[in-house]
């Protein structure tokens, strides 16, 4: 099922727009309450509020219960992948139906990441395009998940030479700013990728880091650990690279060419 994409948006044509992509798979006994605390931040912040619930192709009931929470809530719209396309194709996909000029976030169905986090990040949005959350609590994740991840961004690290301290948190960021550019990784590693791009397509992009904390899961067991999931996110993040030295090598070609 697409997305909605003539749903009628809150607020006015001038007031800014905040939309939250929500993406889950198999989700179904933590997306609602994941969903409501979003929605408890609409009086809270100073923009206008949207989501769009991503169902990336769950084998549980995660579609049944996102689409009970668009039919009664007029804030939120629902896009179904007919099969799990990742978390990274699933946000990429969803940029249509995103107003132009918008603010765009995405928090995990899970219910990991404090949500609140998201007024800290708009108090930035003056200073920056983009708005990178780190870890500020890494000791709630057990050492296999901490090591996993320590493995994985010492590789972006060294492949792409980024000082940032993480990638794969809650983001606050201008539509525009990474809208529109072609990734041909996913998962976890199309963050690096996209990021890389954007920076080259947009050398004076203005990124922040802040920290965001993280809840823990209250159901079920995180899916960023998985038999050979570690291996597979470095291939990724390998093949990523690859794109990113072409689409450096045409960046350079276009600004000799002006």
């Amino acid at each position: 099922m697409a997305g909605n994409r003539d749903a009628t948006r809150p607020g006015s044509d001038a007031a800014e727009l905040l939309t939250v992509i929500v993406p889950c798979l198999n989700e179904e006994r933590l997306v609602a309450a994941t969903v409501a605390q979003v929605l408890d931040l609409a009086p809270k912040i100073p923009v206008e509020l949207e989501l769009i619930l991503v169902d990336d192709g769950s084998s549980d009931g995660t579609r049944a219960v996102l689409a009970e929470i668009c039919a009664r809530e007029p804030r939120c719209r629902m896009i179904a992948n007919p099969r799990n396309l990742g978390m990274g194709r699933s946000v990429l996909n969803a940029y249509p139906d995103v107003a132009p000029g918008s603010w765009v976030s995405v928090i995990p169905g899970d219910g990991e990441v404090d949500v609140s986090v998201l007024c800290d990040f708009l108090q930035l949005r003056e200073r920056a395009d983009v708005v990178l959350g780190y870890v500020q609590n890494p000791i709630i994740r057990s050492f296999r998940r901490r090591m996993a991840s320590w493995v994985f961004h010492a590789v972006v690290r060294m492949l792409y030479g980024f000082e940032f301290r993480y990638l794969n948190g809650p983001k606050l960021y201008r539509l525009e700013a990474l809208a529109g550019i072609p990734v041909v990784s996913n998962g976890h590693a199309f963050n690096a990728e996209l990021l890389a791009k954007a920076l080259l397509r947009q050398p004076r992009l203005r990124v922040v880091q802040a920290p965001f904390v993280l809840q823990g899961r209250a159901r079920g067991a995180s899916k960023a650990i998985q038999p050979l999931g570690i291996l597979r996110a470095i291939r990724d993040v390998v093949g990523g690279f690859r794109a990113v030295a072409d689409y450096r090598d045409r960046m350079i070609r276009e600004s000799q060419a002006r």
